[in-house]
């Protein structure tokens, strides 16, 4: 009801939202789901892993064992959790009320996520400082005469510049050309043909193996100013060193873009990766077409994708390939659980979890040939093989491409677009991370929804005061650190109970039930044989094998001391032991539990193995949640405003028209649905008899 003007009063407005519920919220469309879970995917190692992975497993050879471990790996479990997100409505620690007994795999992801989200911030910062620095009129990294350079620095700018010209046997060190001139005034010159004094001059040996050793210590001005120039590394951690204010001010300045962006939940978030989730990819094609106009740029596209068969026999290029995909996809963090829970119930998940998954592999290797284009070009350059150039991780992204820019005009705006397209791709994938931890939150406190912009900022500050220890002197161990341990083979064990616990104890069949009720369309067999076998066999092997090559945590020649590699493995373990210790808590808390009692021990831990009462379809979830809502605007309005409560559609989505009956979901009609009979009561009847006649 509404005013002459056919707007609505204050107070009608309130009793709205009242009677609509303080729900959790839906995408706006399904672009925007799609962009935020390809947002996610696609991050850092897209750009700085993956081609060197290709490159260093076989070339083009390594394609093969990567759509592999795609098809049986990676795409199975990215979409169990696209699917169990989307069907309950619910973030992971919500999807395990399938199973509350495994309720400790959904914590364990949310710790991961957390640890994640204060490094991976870190980088971010990283990037927007190296951006801000390509905003000089000459790039600080492009000479050695800064305080912070050593004598071991070296520019090949300044080389060409005042040295070598046209004297291929002169080396630049320390600021000194070391050509035949000068090493004649030292006698370390002799005549070519060994008689003739007007002959063309030659050195010794002896002054040729020096000369070797020198150019074996130079370290490029680009390296020298991201470990010397902005981090102002130590050469050991046994020391904190000095707290760098830019860092800390560069750090605060990532947390408040992630805040302001995730302060709304996905009603902000979903808006931003528009620009983040895509702006990536024009950068990369302009790289692309850039880099292959470079001189050099086709060895370097020729050692990225000529195969090499025999790299194929290698049990470890399987491994780096089901890794990588594994890790590309970010499964096992909880994200996608969280972003496909603000989906509609029938939103079709099979094509999107197809979309993102591909996609993410496409960008992949699209952006390989950008990047070993540049390499390519840099060897050129720098007079040297591909190989010696080519680097993965922080050393790809902050020191061999600022090296390159160099050599492209303007410098400036190659450099900025560069770091800016960085900062985008860390961007959308630290949403997530945010975003699944703010969901954990709330989806265990409601009550807290209507604070979610209190929970984010209490949240952001935390975490921006946990990484300050990375904006220190020592600060790029912490680093290191935690990216080594904190999501390896601990990430590989939560994906392998994820996987188990859909597959064989909620059953892979039931599960495809769910799906086909929220699609409308029965899954190949194939979804069963992946999710039921070859996926969780696979991520065995590929757990083994990561437990056993791991080592010692080293960072630029220095191996970290053994108390930070005990750290580190506390670290790893601590995202796997609540798995068990949850566990036992939810057999304590079943013996308080009236749906428990008169159970033996083994009857309770079975029935805990089975979905529990809150486990429903998330329209059905919603629809409750409004008859509360109307339930209690009841008592607060008058007779007559009473009656009008029939005209009140609480609207919730039924299932699919074709699935009722197949999907076993028993319905009322909404205005005499009983909220406080529970949603599974004869399959949790019947479930408890089959554990007390097991056990």
């Amino acid at each position: 009801m509404g005013n002459k003007h056919g707007k609505k009063s204050k107070q009608e407005e309130v009793e709205d939202n009242e009677v609509s519920g303080d729900d959790r919220g839906k995408w706006a469309n399904p672009m925007e789901f799609i962009l935020s879970c390809l947002g996610y995917a696609v991050g850092l190692g897209n750009v700085w892993r993956f081609p060197y992975l290709c490159y260093t497993n076989g070339g083009g050879a390594f394609l093969i064992p990567y759509a592999i471990m795609l098809t049986f790996v990676g795409l199975p479990v990215f979409f169990i959790e696209l699917s169990v997100g989307q069907y309950c409505g619910g973030g992971p620690l919500t999807v395990f009320d399938a199973s509350p007994l495994f309720r400790g795999v959904g914590l364990g992801m949310v710790i991961i996520s957390f640890v994640g989200s204060i490094y991976y911030n870190m980088i971010i910062g990283w990037s927007l400082y190296y951006m801000f620095a390509s905003w000089a009129k000459v790039l600080p990294w492009a000479s050695c005469d800064h305080e912070y350079n050593t004598e071991n620095c070296y520019s090949r700018k300044e080389e060409i510049q005042y040295c070598t010209g046209d004297d291929s046997t002169a080396v630049w060190y320390n600021n000194i050309c070391y050509n035949s001139t000068y090493l004649s005034q030292w006698d370390v010159t002799y005549p070519c043909n060994g008689s003739d004094p007007n002959s063309e001059t030659c050195l010794s040996n002896t002054v040729k193996e020096g000369l070797k050793n020198l150019t074996a210590k130079r370290v490029g001005a680009s390296e020298e100013y991201f470990n010397f120039g902005m981090l102002e590394r130590l050469d050991t951690m046994e020391e904190t060193g000095e707290m760098k204010w830019q860092l800390v001010l560069i750090l605060l300045l990532a947390w408040v873009l992630c805040y302001l962006c995730v302060v709304r939940g996905i009603k902000s978030s979903g808006k931003v990766v528009y620009f983040t989730a895509t702006f990536p990819y024009l950068i990369i094609f302009i790289l692309l077409i850039r880099g292959a106009l470079l001189e050099g740029s086709l060895e370097g596209i020729k050692f990225y994708i000529i195969p090499e068969w025999d790299e194929l026999k290698k049990p470890k290029v399987w491994v780096d390939a089901a890794g990588q995909i594994f890790f590309s996809l970010s499964v096992g963090m909880g994200g996608l659980m969280t972003f496909a829970s603000y989906n509609k119930f029938h939103n079709n998940v099979y094509r999107d979890a197809l979309i993102v998954a591909i996609g993410n592999c496409l960008t992949s290797f699209i952006a390989g040939f950008a990047i070993f284009s540049i390499l390519g070009h840099l060897a050129f350059i720098l007079d040297r093989n591909v190989a010696d150039v080519a680097q993965s991780g922080s050393g790809l992204a902050f020191v061999a491409y600022p090296e390159v820019v160099l050599w492209l005009e303007p410098p400036q705006l190659w450099s900025t677009l560069f770091f800016f397209m960085l900062l985008t791709l860390g961007l959308d994938s630290q949403f997530a991370g945010l975003e699944n931890i703010m969901t954990a939150i709330v989806d265990l406190n409601p009550n807290l929804r209507k604070h979610k912009h209190w929970v984010a900022l209490v949240l952001c500050l935390a975490m921006f005061l946990l990484g300050l220890t990375m904006c220190t002197q020592s600060g790029i161990y912490w680093l290191e650190l935690m990216s080594y341990y904190s999501s390896g083979w601990s990430l590989v064990l939560i994906g392998l109970c994820e996987a188990i616990v859909f597959a064989w104890v909620y059953t892979a069949k039931r599960l495809m039930k769910d799906i086909e009720a929220m699609t409308g369309s029965k899954l190949y067999m194939h979804w069963w044989v992946c999710w039921s076998i070859i996926t969780p066999l696979l991520l065995i092997a590929i757990l083994i094998f990561n437990i056993i090559d791991t080592t010692p945590l080293s960072y630029g020649g220095y191996q970290l001391p053994s108390w930070a590699q005990t750290l580190g493995w506390l670290m790893a373990v601590v995202s796997v032991v609540v798995i068990p210790i949850f566990m036992i808590y939810e057999i304590v808390k079943s013996y308080k539990d009236p749906d428990y009692q008169d159970l033996t021990f083994g009857a309770r831990i079975c029935k805990l193995t089975k979905p529990n009462r809150n486990w429903k379809p998330s329209f059905e979830k919603e629809a409750e949640q409004k008859l509360l809502k109307m339930r209690a605007l009841s008592d607060k309005l008058s007779a007559n405003s009473v009656s009008n409560l029939g005209n009140i559609n609480p609207g919730y989505e039924e299932p699919h028209p074709d699935k009722k009956e197949q999907t076993g979901i028993q319905r009322s009609s909404v205005m005499g649905y009983d909220s406080a009979a529970p949603r599974y009561e004869e399959p949790d009847l019947e479930m408890k008899e089959t554990c007390i006649t097991k056990f």
